[in-house]
């Protein structure tokens, strides 16, 4: 059974949830130079990368599922998303009264 790559990560943490979810779907997933990356983050550009691999009769079939993911088609839309414009509460009294705090600690 050959071993067949099928993505590569600038992120070892991005790359190990991906092969996390593969795993979950069943996939033999494996990484590749993550270890080493975890150990001493420096060499991530020197190994090109954290491989992701899979067995080559499942390569297909993960390449499909790493780009659906990627695409967000299992995103789940936040029915109460943040506001772009947020609503202050604390005026400058909360902020003087932070300050004076600060000065009675810190003597």
């Amino acid at each position: 059974m050959s071993i067949t790559e099928i993505a590569r990560f600038a992120d070892v943490y991005e790359a190990e949830i991906a092969a996390s979810r593969l795993r979950a779907d069943g996939y033999d997933a494996v990484l590749g130079g993550a270890e080493h990356v975890k150990a001493n983050p420096l060499v991530l550009q020197a190994l090109g990368g954290v491989n992701l691999s899979v067995p080559s009769d499942q390569a297909d079939a993960a390449r499909m599922l790493l780009e659906s993911l990627r695409g967000g088609t299992e995103r789940i839309d936040d029915a109460d998303p943040v506001s772009a414009n947020p609503v202050r509460k604390a005026g400058p009294l909360a902020l003087l009264a932070a300050i004076g705090l600060g000065f009675l600690v810190g003597s």
